[in-house]
C-alpha cells in the first residue's frame, strides 16, 4: 500500500523589478552622468588646451629658428620686387609668415612645392592660379593642405575650409596668428614693385593710431631684426591664437592667406579695438564681412563676439583680434618661446588717440596710458608688461 505523501514540493519564483524600481535605476544612473559628463568634458578640453598650448610653443619656436637662420624674423607677408603690384590692394602679396618657416617645422617638402615666384594671398583672382595644375605652377593643392599643428583642436571649425578667391579655391584652416602690424604706405609699395628697396625707416616714428609700434613686423619686402624689438623677447607678444571664420565665406584663420585677420593679427591693442576675445562688433575689420554677416547673421556673430565691422574695406582686411574657444582667454606665445594664457579681462589702459610714441606733436601715444595688453603688444614702448594674467 502507498504510503501517504508527507510533505509538498515548494517551488519558489523569483519577483521581477516592478516598474517603481526600474525608475529609481534609470533615475540614479542618469544622476551619475549628470555628474560625471562635466568632468569628462572638462578632461576632454583640458587635453584640447595642452595640445592647442604645444602646438603654439613648437611654431614659436619654429619662428626663433627662423630667425637664427636667416638673421631677421618672418614678416606677417612679404611683397616682392618687380611684382608690378603698386596698389593699397591685398591682391599683391606673396608668400607670408608661415608658409616661411615650414622647413623648421619639419615641412620641407610642402614648402618645395609651393611656387615663390607666384602669388599666393590675393583676395580677387590668383596670379598663381589662374591656369590648370596641368599648364602651369600653381599652389591649388598647397594652400587646401591642413597642417594639424596650425589647428587648435578646441576650434570646432578648424575643418571647414575657407572657399573664395579666384575659382572659389579652397584654403584650409589655422588658428595662430603672427602679431603684426600692417603697414604698406604707397610710396614703398611703387618703390618695391619698381624693383629698388626703400631703407629701412625707425620703426617707432612710424605714423598711425598705434598701428606700426604694435607687433614684430610689417608687411614688407622682409622681415625686422631682432634687435629693433626694444621692449625685450619676455615682454613682447610674437604669436597669439586666432579663431577660424563661421563660414567657408570667412577668411579668419587661414594659414597660408597673408591677410591681417587670417594668419597674422594688426592694429589689435590700438584705441579701436578691445582686448583678447573682444566683443564689441567691430574688432575685426575683415574684407568679405557683408558676405559672412550674409551667411551667419548678427544674431549668431554676436553671440561667438565674431561679428566684423560691416564698414570694412573693398580691397583688404584691416584689423583682428586674439581670440580663441577657450573658457576666458586665450594663448599666446612670447618672443622668447613662452606660452601664456591670457585673460579676457586683462587691463586693456586707456588709449584714445594718437599717431606713434615719441612723436614730436600732439597726436603723440604716452605710453604712460598703456595696460599690460598694449605693452605686451607693441614691441618699443620701453615698458615692462606688469600683471598679464
Amino acid at each position: 500500500m502507498a504510503s501517504a505523501s508527507t510533505g509538498q514540493r515548494t517551488t519558489r519564483r523569483r519577483s521581477a523589478f516592478t516598474l517603481v524600481e526600474l525608475l529609481v535605476v534609470i533615475a540614479i544612473i542618469g544622476v551619475l552622468v549628470a555628474l560625471l559628463l562635466p568632468a569628462v568634458q572638462a578632461a576632454r578640453e583640458a587635453a584640447r588646451r595642452a595640445q592647442c598650448q604645444n602646438n603654439l610653443k613648437n611654431i614659436a619656436l619654429g619662428v626663433l629658428n627662423y630667425e637664427s637662420s636667416k638673421g631677421v624674423l618672418p614678416a606677417p607677408a612679404y611683397i616682392v620686387p618687380d611684382s608690378g603690384f603698386q596698389t593699397l590692394k591685398d591682391d599683391r602679396l606673396f608668400t607670408n609668415w608661415l608658409i616661411e618657416i615650414l622647413p623648421q617645422l619639419e615641412q620641407q617638402n610642402l614648402y618645395d612645392r609651393f611656387d615663390a615666384k607666384w602669388n599666393v594671398t590675393d583676395v580677387y583672382d590668383s596670379k598663381r592660379v589662374t591656369e590648370p595644375a596641368s599648364n602651369s605652377p600653381n599652389d591649388v593643392e598647397e594652400i587646401a593642405t591642413e597642417v594639424p599643428l596650425f589647428l587648435c583642436p578646441s576650434d570646432s571649425g578648424a575643418g571647414n575650409p575657407f572657399v573664395g578667391g579666384y575659382n572659389s579655391l579652397t584654403w584650409a584652416r589655422g588658428n595662430y596668428g603672427l602679431n603684426g602690424y600692417q603697414y604698406w604706405g604707397n610710396y614703398e609699395n611703387n618703390q618695391v614693385a619698381a624693383g629698388t628697396k626703400p631703407p629701412r625707416r625707425d620703426d617707432s616714428k612710424l605714423p598711425g593710431v598705434l598701428d606700426f609700434n604694435v607687433g614684430i613686423g610689417a608687411v614688407s619686402w622682409e622681415g625686422r631684426e631682432l634687435r629693433r624689438i626694444s621692449d625685450g623677447a619676455s615682454n613682447t607678444i610674437l604669436i597669439g591664437e586666432m579663431r577660424v571664420g563661421l563660414s567657408p565665406r570667412d577668411r579668419r584663420g587661414v594659414w597660408a592667406m597673408g591677410m591681417c585677420g587670417s594668419s597674422f593679427h594688426c592694429r589689435h591693442a590700438s584705441d579701436v579695438q578691445g582686448a583678447v576675445n573682444s566683443c564689441n562688433g567691430y574688432d575685426d575689420d575683415v574684407y568679405g564681412a557683408d558676405k559672412i554677416i550674409e551667411d551667419v547673421g548678427n544674431p549668431t556673430l554676436f553671440a561667438e563676439c565674431m561679428r566684423p565691422d560691416p564698414s570694412s574695406g573693398a580691397n583688404a582686411s584691416g584689423q583682428s583680434v586674439i581670440r580663441s574657444v577657450h573658457p576666458g582667454g586665450a594663448y599666446v606665445a612670447l618672443l622668447d618661446g613662452s606660452v601664456r594664457f591670457i585673460s579676457d579681462f586683462i587691463d586693456a589702459g586707456n588709449i584714445t588717440g594718437g599717431s606713434c610714441i615719441g612723436c614730436s606733436n600732439d597726436n603723440d601715444v604716452l605710453p604712460g596710458n598703456f595696460g599690460p595688453w598694449q605693452r605686451l603688444n607693441v614691441s618699443t614702448d620701453g615698458l615692462t608688461t606688469g600683471t598679464i594674467e
